[in-house]
């Protein structure tokens, strides 16, 4: 059965604004900007499957859990919010000062700073579909992202694929709201990261 949700729009408007880098070596902008459009196609077909698709099929349930039409719409909302992000409008910072935060922390955002992207040396050390994911990961904090369908920012932050998961089984309302669970589900288009992946044991 198909969810009876409304379809999102998912054509993006384009103005001339560019990337800009701060702080970055000629490395660093390089994979920043492989990393772009990658996670630009995985917000779309995320989109395009959310809008044509069964709501109850496994890759939704894994990433956010027990269907409902209010959750499902307002995923299928947010990701739509998230394709119109711009990745290569936003402000990259290559040297912030992530030392306060865990080592395992790939990226941070701080409200005040609207489309201004920290990125910690996590970052740099991963491969390029996780620093897509990072990106779409932090789109979800930016608005439009953040407030669709109408909270100002995130509150919870389970990091890693196995706490997502965790999350989506034990608490879809809570699973709907983090950013780890958006950025999987778009990355993971057969659902789990890996053949027999998805345990949450």
């Amino acid at each position: 059965m198909r969810a009876s949700a409304q379809e999102f729009d998912v054509d993006v408007t384009t103005t001339a604004h560019q990337v800009v880098f701060s702080h970055c070596t000629p490395d660093q902008e390089q994979k920043i900007n492989d990393a772009i459009p990658v996670a630009q196609d995985w917000a779309l077909e995320s989109v395009t499957y959310a809008n044509h698709t069964a709501a109850a099929d496994a890759r939704y349930k894994i990433w956010f859990g027990e269907y409902s039409q209010a959750r499902f719409n307002e995923v299928i909302g947010r990701m739509a919010a998230v394709r119109t992000i711009h990745y290569d409008f936003w402000t990259y910072e290559c040297t912030p000062d992530c030392g306060l935060l865990s080592p395992l922390t790939h990226a941070f955002v701080t409200p005040n700073r609207q489309s201004v992207v920290n990125l910690c040396p996590a970052f740099w050390k991963s491969d390029n579909n996780e620093r897509a994911a990072t990106l779409i990961h932090e789109a979800t904090h930016f608005a439009p992202a953040a407030n669709q369908p109408g909270t100002n920012a995130f509150t919870w932050e389970f990091y890693g694929a196995h706490l997502a998961r965790v999350l989506a089984h034990t608490s879809p309302d809570r699973a709907i709201v983090n950013a780890e669970n958006y950025a999987y589900f778009a990355r993971y288009r057969a659902g789990c990261e890996a053949p027999g992946g998805c345990s949450i044991m």
